[in-house]
């Protein structure tokens, strides 16, 4: 899932939302899945994390596709 990319990295989601310049609120629910991911935070948040964003996109398709009941 996208958040386990920002774990790995040891980068919290305020400090990763501050450095995307977006919501705290926001970037919650791009890794939960709960909204949309435009293509530019999908951009900078794979820039940020040194990840393609093929790979970040990827990340949050699995978690759009977990099961019901399944936390992000």
């Amino acid at each position: 899932y996208p958040g386990d990319w920002r774990v790995l990295r040891g980068i919290t989601q305020p400090e990763l939302a501050a450095a995307a310049k977006i919501a705290t609120t926001t970037l919650r629910g791009i890794e939960r899945a709960d909204i949309a991911l435009t293509d530019l935070n999908a951009a900078t948040l794979a820039e940020l994390l040194g990840i393609d964003v093929a790979e970040y996109r990827a990340a949050y398709h699995r978690a759009r596709s977990r099961p019901p009941g399944t936390t992000a």
